[in-house]
């Protein structure tokens, strides 16, 4: 059955909504009421954790305020229908960054994304929140501390998924204004928080290097962020906000040693 939203329901879709930032944006939602929501991601079904079975999510699959569907973003059919009813996107959606498979990442992140853009135009989605990352002004050789939005994309990347990220992300700002659009970026840091289990472990394997600083970014302040994202563009028209990308870290770099 295709989802609905009725009159008086307030629906936003989260790409990728099971991934580990993803899935907390989405229970922050539901508990907080702020929207019901579609969960968009490959699986064909949403399997619960032990740990969220009879919980939020999970009541709210019961109550029907949330709802999932399985979709690629390599088939813009399947993100139309997804997207059917909703005023915001958070689109968070992306491969792990450690597969190096250009194919792979550019049909997901480039052409992915602009099914994304051209599904929010086609159905009349009003505010589009991307997850980009700060690798995209990253070449892979020089570090980068005290990074500013004002930093341009390096010449060549240091692999492919900063590349693609790179795309996308410029598709989406040239997307503001687009039929109502209003588009954002967000380059969150290394997130730590409940559930993860990639980035503690890659923490770990620096600190023993004695050699890594490291921009973190707390769990509950990226979520913070995207929410806010939502309801400014909701109740105000910024121009300063819109068409923005913003790198988003802890106010001191950490060292690992």
């Amino acid at each position: 059955m295709s989802p609905a939203a009725t009159e008086t329901e307030r629906w936003c879709v989260v790409t990728g909504g099971r991934g580990f930032a993803a899935r907390h944006l989405v229970e922050m939602l539901v508990r907080y009421e702020m929207f019901c929501v579609r969960i968009a991601d490959l699986a064909p079904a949403i399997m619960l954790d032990p740990q969220e079975e009879n919980g939020v999510l999970d009541e709210g699959l019961r109550s029907g305020r949330v709802q999932y569907i399985s979709a690629d973003l390599r088939d813009k059919s399947q993100v139309v229908k997804a997207f059917q009813g909703a005023e915001v996107v958070f689109h968070m959606a992306a491969p792990d960054s450690s597969i190096n498979n250009h194919q792979l990442q550019y049909s997901v992140n480039v052409q992915g994304t602009q099914n994304v853009i051209d599904a929010c135009v086609d159905v009349g989605v009003k505010r589009l929140i991307y997850t980009s990352s700060p690798s995209v002004v990253f070449d892979g050789v020089h570090g980068i501390l005290n990074g500013t939005e004002s930093m341009a994309y390096p010449i060549k990347h240091n692999d492919s998924y900063s590349a693609t990220k790179a795309e996308g992300e410029e598709l989406i700002m040239k997307a503001n204004g687009r039929n109502g659009l209003l588009t954002c970026c967000i380059r969150p840091s290394s997130i730590f928080g409940p559930g993860d289990r990639l980035l503690v472990p890659s923490l770990v394997a620096a600190a023993r290097a004695g050699k890594s600083k490291v921009g973190l970014f707390s769990l509950f302040t990226v979520l913070l962020l995207y929410v806010l994202s939502a309801f400014l563009f909701t109740f105000f028209t910024f121009p300063l906000l819109s068409s923005l990308d913003t790198f988003v870290t802890l106010t001191k770099v950490a060292a690992l040693y």
